[in-house]
């Protein structure tokens, strides 16, 4: 029986790049999404038997996005395919309910084999970020971003990223006050005051990069 897949990526080049990838592999890909919404939507009608989904879609991103799919399938099996290297959101990611976590750097092989290993009932991150989320695990150090929710942590690394609270609430398709609320959230559970701090912690794990 062919094993069918869903696709959710804001860009129709990638999305056409892993369709080709995945039929050439003997997968059946049946539907695919440009923003979390409407993955949400796809995986309600089709019930594919595995999900390859990007963190930076439109909307509510992909964290959000495989939040919502696993509290209405717990069984559901997804990939997070993403630009990002970085430890905390591979370790966001499988705390969340993915099965794997593979970079968009990494080798067409990579993702096959992600793929077939979640498709079998496994796990799956690459060698090299599973060995640094290893030894985070012995890091006498807590992460503080470990307490916020997936919506929180979206909100937080587009403040990081110098995003404003109308442009936060127009990407996320939520009212500008409901932004300001989760900033405030964020900024308590963080324990800050300001954006700047914000931004240094952000900085500090990674989520964005030191400006000049």
């Amino acid at each position: 029986m062919v094993q069918r897949i869903l696709l959710a990526d804001d860009h129709a080049v990638v999305r056409s790049g892993l369709r080709i990838l995945l039929e050439n592999a003997g997968y059946q890909v049946i539907a695919e999404a440009e923003s979390g919404e409407r993955a949400c939507t796809l995986w309600q009608e089709h019930h594919p038997d595995l999900g390859i989904l990007d963190l930076d879609m439109p909307g509510i991103g992909g964290l959000e996005t495989l939040h919502r799919i696993i509290a209405r399938d717990r069984n559901a099996r997804l990939i997070i395919f993403s630009m990002h290297n970085d430890n905390i959101y591979a370790a966001r990611s499988m705390q969340a309910g993915a099965r794997g976590y593979v970079v968009k750097t990494d080798a067409p092989e990579i993702l096959l084999e992600a793929v077939k290993q979640v498709l079998r009932g496994g796990r799956y991150i690459g060698h090299e970020l599973a060995q640094h989320l290893a030894m985070d695990r012995f890091s006498p150090s807590e992460n503080p971003l470990e307490k916020l929710s997936p919506r929180e942590f979206e909100v937080f690394r587009r403040i990081a990223e110098g995003i404003s609270l109308s442009g936060i609430a127009e990407e996320l398709h939520i009212g500008y006050k409901t932004a300001a609320n989760i900033q405030t959230q964020v900024r308590q559970k963080l324990n800050v005051q300001t954006t700047g701090q914000l931004v240094h912690i952000a900085i500090r794990f990674g989520i964005t990069q030191q400006r000049d």
